[in-house]
Formats: C-alpha cells, sequence, structure tokens
C-alpha cells in the first residue's frame, strides 16, 4: 500500500529527513498513539520506507540552518516557489498507513520549525498537508524484478562502514541485513525463503547529508554522511519476500527515508 502528500511550503533545508519522521510521530500520535509508541519508543525495525520528491522549478540558494540550539550550518536551501513537496510512503503495515491517513487529517499542519529548531536564516518553516491520495502498486509474481530507487539504499558492514554495488561483498551483507529484518516479529518472522541475488543495470554511488539528534550527541558533529546506492538494478528471490522489500525497502534505515525503490516495467 502506497500514499502521496501532496505539502505546501516556501523552502526546504536540505537536512529534512529527521523532520519527515517528526512529521509521521506527530500524525501517529493524533490517531493511534499506541502504536507511534510502539514503533518509536525502541529500536525495532520500521515498517514502510519514504521518499521527498521536490518540485522541478525549485531554486537552489545557500543559508543558515539552525539545526537546534547547538548546531547552526551553511547549506543548501530548497526554495519551493509556487510548487509542491509530494512525500511518497510505502508500507507493509495497513494499521501504519490508516493511522498515518487518519492523523494527517486532524494535523492540518505541521511546524517543521519549533522556536530552536531547523529555523532558515532565523525564520519558520511550516508545511500545509494539501491532499493526501492513495497510489496503486505493481504486483509481484516473478523471482525476478527489476526496481528503480526512489531513495538511496544504504547497505552498511558489521562495522557501520558503507558497502556499495560493485563491492564483492555487497550481495552477502544485502542478503544478511535483509534477513535479519525479515525475522522480525512485525515484518515478517522469518528470515528469506531463499538467497537473494543482485544484478545491478546502470547504479551510482550517492552521498546524503542527514542528522539525529542522538548523533549529534554521540559526536559533537551537526551532520553525517551516508554513502547510499542509486538507481537501476535486478533482484532475484522468493516472490514472496521481493514484495515485502518492494513495500518496505531495502538495506539500512528505510524508516528515516532511504532504501524506497519502485518496480520498473
Amino acid at each position: 500500500m502506497r500514499i502521496k502528500i501532496l505539502i505546501k511550503t516556501d523552502k526546504l533545508p536540505i537536512l529534512y529527513r529527521h523532520r519527515v519522521v517528526s512529521f509521521f510521530k506527530e500524525a501517529l500520535k493524533k490517531s493511534d498513539k499506541d502504536y507511534k509508541n510502539f514503533l518509536y519508543n525502541g529500536k525495532i525495525t520500521k515498517p514502510f520506507s519514504f521518499n521527498l520528491l521536490l518540485p522541478k522549478n525549485k531554486k537552489f540558494t545557500k543559508a543558515k540552518i539552525q539545526i537546534d540550539e547547538n548546531f547552526t550550518i551553511e547549506d543548501t536551501v530548497f526554495e519551493i516557489g509556487e510548487g509542491y513537496l509530494s512525500l511518497f510512503i510505502s508500507a507493509l503495515d495497513y494499521r501504519f498507513l490508516i493511522s498515518l491517513f487518519n492523523g494527517l487529517k486532524r494535523l492540518h499542519t505541521f511546524d517543521f520549525s519549533s522556536d530552536k529548531n531547523m529555523l532558515v536564516n532565523g525564520e519558520k518553516i511550516v508545511w500545509e498537508i494539501k491532499k493526501v491520495s492513495p497510489l496503486n502498486e505493481k504486483p509481484i509474481k516473478s523471482n525476478i524484478v527489476v526496481f528503480k530507487t526512489n531513495s538511496p539504499i544504504i547497505i552498511e558492514d558489521e562495522n557501520d562502514n558503507p558497502v556499495l554495488f560493485y563491492d564483492k561483498k555487497f550481495e552477502y551483507h544485502l542478503n544478511e541485513i535483509t534477513d535479519r529484518i525479515l525475522k522480525s516479529p512485525h515484518i515478517k518472522g522469518k528470515g528469506l525463503e531463499e538467497p537473494l541475488k543482485f544484478e545491478p543495470i546502470k547504479m551510482n554511488k550517492q552521498v546524503v547529508k542527514h542528522t539525529l539528534k542522538a548523533f549529534r550527541e554521540k559526536t559533537g558533529k551537526p551532520v553525517m554522511y551516508l554513502t547510499g546506492n542509486s538507481g537501476i538494478f535486478k533482484l532475484s528471490g522468493h516472490p514472496k519476500d521481493l514484495e515485502i522489500l518492494y513495500k518496505i525497502g531495502i538495506g539500512n534505515r528505510t524508516g528515516q527515508g532511504f532504501g524506497m525503490v519502485e518496480v520498473l516495467g
């Protein structure tokens, strides 16, 4: 199940994923607080992924981004103008999307900035929720699917180092991460039916700036740099597993806006 949320705002800083997570929390809190606590009061794999698409007529500028009371950086801000942000969300758990949908109907607006966090040149940003629409998914019945990434796939080894698609151990780590995720009781409850086979078709390395409160407190740094994999690839495996990956995303940090894929063809 997928939905698209149309959002009106005048600008968006390049560090936005953590605020999308807060957007979800705010909406879920209004409709299903127990489920919101289940998802976010512990460290569990999120049964969804998302991608935020900017309008084509956006403009780039540099501005001061006050991340919190300790960190202000100068970095890219997108000027949205008359366009809209399109937030695409894909989920395995119907309760998540239904709760999110109901919460958004009550939320109407979201404070992207607070008095001390995520100000741009000292100004607050507000998101106005204009429309929420369901989207059709493509059925997966084959054991070979060609996917296109909507947001970069993050694969990390046991030392949290990034693993790229041309690395000899990419497929090994992809299988290990996916098997572990699928074993989560709220995802599938058992591992892969059969090993995944990854075949790049047109892939690139992509570095993404990201921030989280826990990261800032632990490292004393305002921004983390995540190295991911973007493009088109062929993935072979059991159709049941491929369908779950289509819904929840592929790799690490899917709940932070990474690993969302679309079926081609």
